[in-house]
């Protein structure tokens, strides 16, 4: 006999069909109980201990009891549902079902099977990802693809539509956006299986991934490695990256241009290394070099920078390997490619032009030696005969011969002197050398000959004295020299002041003259005394400056000359703490 409406609710096979379909999603139990509560004067209904008071009680065979309470006297029809409910729930729970709904409903991956014409039949979910409560025989896929983000459910909803027609018993795959309670957006690896032609199954089976942490992750990716190929783009260096199978993972415009390869850098990532040498445009014996930098590097396994090989007979590259490694295992490596063809040619000439300043500067002193030798004989002769000139009678003439010989004599002694300390054929006599009370005698050596100038020397003394290690004759003859020309160089009622100091880098001397320096500083450096001293100021001093410069050079220092504040002319001895 049909069912009339009033009978509807207390349907025994509804309730088994209910029951059955919400145990697919282990939630058996909540429908059986909701279900029976939705009955006309049923007030709660329990699985569980038995509830006092309770009309209806049913035992079942896992200890529990069902317990219905009802606002009045239990209906009739109540005890046989019950009853029916609770032989459901047994049959539906066998030995372990619990445990293996617990595991589903504890899966990362949302399930879900819809029938054929889209009805929600079953998930391991209790509600979706915006927080929608999951309605069994309610719930239309169309309803689920409307969480999906506008920008992909067009995709989605015809895969979901046509796969059953295009590839029966097939399978489709589409990340898609969809939204969370909280309004933003997840997204999620979704994988469709046509199973509607399976007796078992009979629907469409969904599995959804959260793959929101991966996806984020691999954008970061894409976004650092677009950044990296800026970088690495923009570079004046050529830059190759291979992996451990010496395929091409990036290559930059100047690479590409120093190794002449007949293809654009965008084109050469998976390339292998045989693959890579058919692109080069140059003679095969061109690349001999690099080609075994190449195979040492490789062989070797360990960093090298600045190798220069040359590529050609035009062109020379600099080459950094460095290799890549992760916890002890080579993942490949990079190559670091530099053009320094005009360095290594501004070398070249440096080095030659250094030669043949050398050559120059060896061949002057053999000059200034070969000189002063020849002259040192006539000279001898002059110095011995000019006494009898004197005691021929002309006084003057007679003096200012002598004189003039004597100077001449002085001159070449100075000229073998300064030949012998650039020649280095003068050893020095390495002994502590206490500088400041060095510069005081020497002061007090100049003082009769500045007085006859008329010029004043101030010496302002260091408190510290300074000891370095150094042949203490020449630093006398350098101060004195020095001292000499500042000297020397004043007008009358000038001042010279001398002043030392240690300084971290050294110690240094520096004189002070008020002659201004009107001439190139080089020339100080290699004028030569010659006849009256009267016009140019700065003659006379020439020569011993360069005997002075010479000293602090064997010594590792220097000689500089440079304006003073006041106007005049410092000339500044630089020497190390130790040579």
């Amino acid at each position: 006999m049909p069912h009339t409406s009033a009978d509807r609710p207390w349907n025994h096979a509804a309730a088994v069909r209910a029951i059955t379909r919400a145990d697919r999603a282990g939630q058996a139990t909540p429908v059986a109980t909701g279900l029976l509560r939705a009955l006309p004067g049923v007030l709660d209904a329990v699985v569980g201990d038995p509830v006092p008071g309770a009309e209806v009680v049913v035992p079942m065979a896992s200890g529990q009891t069902l317990s219905l309470s009802c606002s009045g006297p239990a209906d009739p029809r109540l005890a046989p549902l019950a009853d029916t409910v609770a032989a459901t729930l047994e049959a539906v729970a066998p030995a372990g079902v619990d445990f293996r709904d617990a595991l589903i409903a504890q899966m990362p991956t949302f399930i879900a099977l819809f029938s054929p014409d889209g009805l929600l039949l079953w998930t391991n979910v209790v509600e979706w990802p915006d927080g929608t409560r999951v309605a069994y025989g309610q719930t239309q896929i169309s309803a689920i693809t409307a969480l999906v983000h506008p920008g992909d459910q067009g995709a989605l909803a015809e895969s979901l539509a046509t796969l059953h027609e295009r590839d029966p018993g097939g399978q489709i795959r589409n990340t898609v956006r969809v939204r969370r309670d909280d309004g933003g957006w997840i997204v999620m690896d979704v994988i469709v299986l046509d199973r509607v032609d399976d007796p078992a199954i009979g629907g469409l089976i969904t599995f959804s991934s959260d793959v929101t942490a991966l996806h984020d992750t691999e954008y970061t990716l894409a976004l650092t490695a677009a950044r990296l190929d800026a970088l690495v783009g923009a570079l004046h260096v050529g830059v190759l990256l291979q992996d451990a199978d010496r395929t091409v993972l990036i290559a930059n415009s100047t690479a590409a241009t120093l190794l002449d390869l007949r293809k654009p850098p965008a084109e050469l990532a998976g390339l292998g290394a045989e693959e890579l040498r058919g692109l080069r445009g140059m003679p095969a014996e061109h690349y001999r070099e690099i080609d075994e930098l190449g195979r040492r590097c490789l062989a070797d396994g360990v960093e090298v920078h600045g190798a220069e090989v040359a590529l050609g007979a035009h062109r020379v590259v600099e080459v950094d390997f460095v290799p890549v490694v992760l916890d002890d295992r080579r993942l490949g490596q990079l190559w670091v490619l530099r053009d320094v063809t005009e360095q290594v040619e501004l070398q070249r000439a440096l080095v030659a032009r250094n030669d043949e300043l050398s050559r120059l500067a060896a061949l002057k002193t053999e000059f200034i030696a070969t000189v002063s030798h020849e002259l040192r004989t006539p000279l001898t002769t002059l110095t011995t005969l000019t006494p009898m000139l004197t005691d021929g009678g002309d006084g003057l003439l007679a003096q200012a011969v002598e004189r003039n010989v004597t100077r001449l004599a002085e001159l070449v002694e100075t000229l073998l002197f300064l030949a012998a300390v650039e020649s280095r054929s003068r050893e020095l006599e390495i002994v502590p050398t206490r500088l400041e009370p060095l510069v005081g005698a020497q002061v007090a050596a100049l003082a009769a000959h500045a007085s006859t100038r008329s010029v004043l020397v101030v010496h302002q003394q260091p408190g510290a004295v300074t000891v370095v290690p150094g042949d203490r004759e020449l630093l006398a003859r350098m101060v004195h020299h020095v001292l000499a020309a500042a000297i020397g160089s004043s007008p009358p009622s000038a001042t010279v002041r001398v002043c030392s100091a240690r300084e971290p880098e050294g110690w240094v001397l520096e004189v002070t003259d008020e002659c201004p320096l009107t001439v190139d500083a080089g020339r100080l450096f290699t004028t030569v005394p010659r006849g009256d001293r009267e016009g140019d100021p700065l003659i006379g001093s020439g020569l011993g400056l360069a005997l002075a410069r010479a000293i602090a050079e064997r010594h590792g220092g220097a000689v500089y000359l440079r304006p003073a504040r006041q106007g005049g002319t410092t000339v500044r001895v630089e020497l190390p703490l130790a040579v």
